[in-house]
């Protein structure tokens, strides 16, 4: 039987290179395409939302940007509170006599525990605005709490894109634990540079659905198996501290500095790539009023403590130098760092100092200026390092006049004293008392409480006026405070407390300066009591708004006339009766318009539509009788 012969396989022929190209890059297109489809796909379902700086205010007339509320989504990974901005309206196109100026920081910069009309660049915007007649002059605040120089390294590149004239900084407090801070549970580590590109990837929605997928999986694996559950009624500043004990001058702590350091650096060169100036502010906390949070008593520092109460001792003894160097000192032993140890200050001056178009604005040495025995305490600081009013309108105050400064405008240019601006920022009891309640929600958890925590202090709270019911429900349920103080204001108008609801439409009008309500609310009460000189410029401007309403060109139309500008006013009333023909004042105004003019039969006319439409309108009579001799004459 005959063996069967083995067939010799044939040896493959080899890939040409073009065949080799074409199949290596199908097959490194493949993991392209999909996630270049993913990105795709996440877009079009808006995956985390819109987190760009700036949107869309949602005005009715579009012409307005607004700091978006999402936007700090891209940095609270870890933890599910994201604070929000101010609600800083500005023009989506700069105008050609624009004058732009943006604030950046944390919380302090973003006026906690106030908002709206606390924050210091409301100050500056006042002031600006003052100097600068000529020039439309917006200051947008984008700060927000918790958050530090990451945050705003990540801000820079959109906020140069809405060209400022001027970039205001006040930061430094949230080096430690603020988001991607060294001693944060958003924390990715000690080196700047890969913490800088890590915030460019997560522009990319794929980037942050992969971070969340990783997130949302250390949170399971670390629920499940340590058994830990997540406080959910825990406070920003809780969730977001990792390492509670960092000692003055350890590694960490020199992390925080380099960290400091190199991405203010990062972010003046960015600006001032742009001939953008900056002005840099020295942070201040309360020195005296308040102890250190956390002892080290056996580290390689002296206690926090006892320099603490040494401090106090001097300052009894009225060693006021010698108290003042252990109060600074005791603030930067203190272990849990939420107040900016003085380094941060050393490097703000530096880089003031060594860097063209960059001015150094003296807050701190400020605020200790106007401090009793020129220690910060709780004269100017609601707790830690929150300002209250005084504070805030000093910081203002300052910034204001370094940027007068920068631009060479001298002091005596100002058509009034700075110190006037105080009373313009407008706030009331009510918005002292929303300040009040936030700071005692804040103070009843940690770290000003470190053990088990009383009963919630609003469970037992009882109101004592109607401002601080409202204040107590915008804090602590959904009313919103534009609400709050519309409310406010017409209950003080039904009990005739006309000055106090002025003072709340005031405050709405300083936040919300694109809205013509608040305006014609305001002048109204100055209407009713016949007070027509401080009416005129709230119709004026609410006309501006909104020059097609029927009340506002009625009404400014009459005082235009009682004023001897009767072509004006018949002008701005036939814009009134063009939008509502039947209003029997309007007519009448009108009818006095043209009477005031020497159009006596005109006048008579319109008198006689009046007695159709309401016989019985006041002076009516009077009036008609009147223009019959005057024209019968």
């Amino acid at each position: 039987m005959a063996k069967k012969t083995k067939k010799k396989s044939t040896p493959a022929k080899p890939l040409s290179a073009r065949k080799k190209a074409v199949f290596y890059a199908i097959t490194f297109s493949i993991p392209v395409l999909f996630f270049i489809t993913l990105e795709v796909i996440l877009r079009s379902v808006n995956y985390k939302g819109n987190n760009a700086l700036f949107t869309d205010a949602g005005i009715p007339t579009q012409e307005y940007l607004i700091p978006n509320a999402n936007f700090a989504s891209r940095y609270f990974f870890y933890t599910n509170t994201v604070p929000n901005p101010s609600i800083d309206v500005f023009l989506k196109n700069k105008p050609e006599d624009g004058f732009r100026v943006f604030a950046m920081g944390g919380s302090t910069a973003a006026g906690y525990p106030y908002g709206f009309n606390g924050t210091f660049s409301r100050v500056v915007n006042d002031v600006l605005s003052d100097v600068m007649p000529d020039r439309t002059v917006e200051v947008i605040n984008v700060g927000v709490s918790a958050i530090n120089s990451y945050t705003l390294f990540d801000q820079v590149d959109e906020i140069i894109e809405q060209d400022p004239d001027m970039v205001m900084i006040y930061a430094g407090h949230n080096e430690f634990y603020g988001a991607l801070g060294v001693g944060s549970n958003e924390n990715l580590g000690g080196f700047p540079g890969f913490v800088r590109f890590y915030l460019k990837l997560q522009r990319l929605k794929t980037f942050l659905f992969i971070r969340s997928i990783i997130v949302d999986t250390g949170k399971w694996i670390g629920s499940t198996f340590s058994g830990e559950e997540v406080n959910e009624n825990a406070t920003l500043m809780e969730r977001i501290v990792d390492s509670r004990s960092i000692e003055l001058n350890s590694p960490k702590h020199e992390l925080a500095m380099i960290q400091f350091e190199s991405n203010m650096t990062a972010i003046i060169e960015r600006f001032q790539s742009h001939s953008i100036p900056v002005l840099i502010g020295s942070v201040a906390s309360n020195l005296k009023d308040h102890a250190p949070f956390v002892d080290i008593p056996d580290g390689n520092q002296p206690s926090a403590l006892q320099t603490y109460n040494e401090a106090i001792e001097a300052y009894n003894d009225r060693n006021l130098e010698l108290a003042l160097e252990k109060f600074i000192l005791a603030k930067d032993l203190d272990g849990l760092k939420f107040r900016a140890p003085s380094r941060i200050n050393e490097i703000i001056r530096q880089l003031s100092e060594e860097t063209q178009l960059v001015s150094y604005v003296p807050v701190e040495e400020e605020l200790s200026n106007f401090s009793q025995d020129g220690i910060i305490g709780f004269d100017l600081m609601l707790e830690h390092l929150h300002p209250n009013q005084r504070g805030y309108f000093i910081i203002g105050r300052t910034f204001a006049l370094s940027a007068m400064q920068e631009l060479g405008i001298s002091s005596q240019e100002l058509p009034k004293p700075i110190n006037s601006y105080f009373d313009e920022m407008f706030l009331s009891e009510f918005d002292t008392q929303v300040a009040f309640h936030r700071i005692e929600t804040l103070k009843q958890g940690f770290p000003f409480i470190m053990g088990e925590k009383p009963e919630p202090y609003q469970f037992s709270y009882a109101p004592f006026n109607k401002a601080d019911s409202l204040a107590f429900y915008t804090v602590h349920s959904d009313l919103g405070w534009d609400k709050a103080k519309v409310e406010l204001a017409e209950y003080y108008r039904s009990i005739d407390l006309d000055e106090q609801a002025i003072l709340e439409y005031m405050g709405l009008i300083r936040n919300q300066p694109w809205n013509d309500s608040p305006y014609i609310f305001a002048a109204r009460i100055y209407l009713d009591n016949d007070q027509f000189d401080p009416a005129e410029p709230l119709l004026e401007k609410a006309f501006e708004i909104n020059p097609n309403d029927a009340f506002i060109t009625k009404m400014l139309g009459a005082i235009q006339v009682q004023k001897g500008n009767p072509v004006r006013g018949i002008e701005l009333l036939e814009i009134s009766r063009s939008i509502n023909p039947n209003d029997p004042q309007m007519l009448y105004n009108r009818s006095g318009a043209y009477g005031t003019n020497q159009q006596f039969e005109e006048a008579l006319k319109i008198a006689r539509e009046v007695q159709q439409i309401s016989p019985n309108f006041p002076g009516l009579g009077g009036w008609i009788q009147q223009l019959e001799r005057i024209t019968n004459r």
